[in-house]
């Protein structure tokens, strides 16, 4: 190498490599007091992305373990109330048992009933007010299928604790049936207006002159079975089927299960229906929920119109032929005027010409509400193979289980055994659940930990292996340093040569 003045070569090196060992001095610093080994993207890019990920996951594991404790928060939220409605039905037996015997008189029994209805209203109490974070537990609320399209989700409480959206891994649903005197089948809120059907006509007698409209004809109790509906009209069948009755069958909650759907509905796939027997009374897909799901017509409280459900098939006239469907374990079969019936025709009592719409469910599973939808006069005739026989009493406006007399007890023993095995099916569902949400979070908490060793592997540093590099970058700095001050002092030997 030359020896020159205007470059210093040699100076220029050992620069190069301080700057080198500096930088390399500096990352360690870095990581050292950090105790990441990736501090950016230039330290290691695949590296730092993977890293993310894995972060997102830990912190959404994390979240869902959370998520699944305040589950089994509610849940023993829950089964705490369901405890004291199991002490209530206990002593609402013992009455029961107390009073279904003849040694007492008949003051004494109305005493014994007393207390009997202050039971269940409690009971009922306790299924309205039993709530977790605001949500209502056991009136209902977390029955049926999960929504939660809008501000406030419906149906089954869903409970999210994976790091995706798969049913399969990441969530389930914790479904609570309603655990009042509705869902124990030992009271219903249904309006007093509103007869069970076997107090608003005989079994098996054609019921004639009856008016059309929207009000209800009259509700089917949960356990009546084979239960079958006719229905003809006494005029207005021409031209069109618009001026036709039909039978129109919901659930309390708003399933529109069999009979002529709401206009413009999407169910509506039959080329010759049309809403004529809706809108003629008013009622529109607008303001159906307004104007027809009302508390008045034996809706509950928040019931909206759903024909998901409905049976459309056969229940046109003029359209034959029966269609059947399934909803909550009942078998509904349908159809339309075009089901001739000479053996009901032959009876003088319905319009001869015309067929008749009829309706029959195998067993009902909840109670539900018989609607005739239509403008013109009809004859129904409802038949029963068996019907529920209890004793009801009003009280602070329920139908409760009625003990006053001793076959009304003898009755209710029954009632109350079917609402203990129906309180015990949701024990023992919330108890299931609980075991598998402990389960879940033990999973999720053994995910979370490898997971965050596999992203520790990846982010953090080594303290041992940076450290040697640390001292080794530290001692080649000083060296650097030590040689620059060597290497900017070589042009002075130029200079010596210059001068002599």
């Amino acid at each position: 190498m030359a020896l020159t003045i205007n470059h210093n070569l040699m100076a220029q090196n050992v620069a190069r490599n301080l700057s080198d060992h500096y930088g390399s001095l500096s990352t360690s610093t870095q990581r050292l007091s950090s105790g990441l080994r990736i501090n950016s993207s230039a330290d290691d890019a695949a590296g730092l992305a993977v890293r993310e990920l894995m972060r997102s996951d830990i912190s959404t594991l994390n979240q869902g373990i959370r998520n699944a404790n305040d589950a089994i928060s509610m849940i023993q939220t829950a089964d705490g109330a369901l405890q004291i409605i199991d002490e209530k039905l206990v002593r609402m037996k013992e009455l029961a048992e107390q009073a279904a015997t003849g040694t007492y008189s008949s003051d004494q029994r109305i005493i014994i009933n007393s207390e009997f209805q202050a039971m269940a209203l409690e009971i009922e109490r306790i299924s309205k007010s039993t709530d977790f974070n605001g949500i209502k537990l056991l009136d209902g609320s977390l029955a049926g299928t999960h929504d939660g399209s809008g501000l406030n989700s419906t149906g089954a409480a869903k409970i999210h604790f994976g790091t995706g959206n798969d049913s399969a891994e990441d969530y389930y649903y914790v479904n609570i049936a309603n655990a009042g005197l509705e869902g124990l089948t030992l009271g219903t809120t249904m309006p007093s207006t509103i007869e069970r059907i076997n107090e608003r006509v005989e079994n098996g007698v054609w019921a004639t002159g009856m008016t059309s409209g929207v009000i209800p004809y009259a509700y089917i109790p949960k356990g009546a079975k084979n239960v079958t509906i006719q229905l003809d009209s006494h005029g207005g069948h021409i031209p069109v089927l618009s001026w036709d009755d039909d039978i129109a069958i919901f659930t309390r909650s708003g399933d529109h299960l069999a009979g002529y759907p709401v206009g413009n509905d999407p169910a509506t796939t039959d080329p010759n229906s049309n809403d004529y027997v809706w809108s003629a009374n008013g009622i529109n897909l607008s303001n159906v929920n307004s104007a027809f799901i009302t508390e008045s017509n034996g809706f509950l409280p928040g019931a909206t119109y759903d024909s998901s459900h409905i049976n459309t098939g056969g229940t046109y006239s003029p359209d034959s032929g029966t269609a059947t469907t399934t909803f909550n374990g009942m078998s509904i079969s349908s159809g339309g005027d075009g089901n001739w019936n000479d053996s009901v025709h032959n009876n003088n009592e319905v319009d001869p010409g015309y067929g008749v719409d009829y309706v029959h469910i195998d067993e009902v599973t909840e109670d539900l509400l018989l609607f005739s939808v239509g403008s013109a006069t009809f004859a129904m005739n409802v038949s029963w193979d068996s019907m529920t026989d209890v004793n009801y009493s009003t009280v602070n406006g329920m139908q409760i289980v009625d003990i006053q007399t001793q076959d009304g007890a003898q009755k209710a023993l029954t009632q109350v055994d079917q609402a203990m095995l129906y309180k015990d099916n949701i024990r023992a569902g919330l108890g299931a659940t609980q075991n598998r949400l402990e389960n879940t979070i033990s999973n999720l908490q053994i995910q979370s930990e490898n997971l965050q060793a596999a992203e520790s592997q990846i982010s953090d540093t080594d303290v041992a292996q940076e450290m040697t590099s640390f001292v080794r970058e530290q001692i080649l700095t000083q060296a650097a340093t030590a040689m620059l001050t060597q290497a900017n002092s070589m042009p002075k030997m130029a200079l010596q040569l210059i001068t002599g």
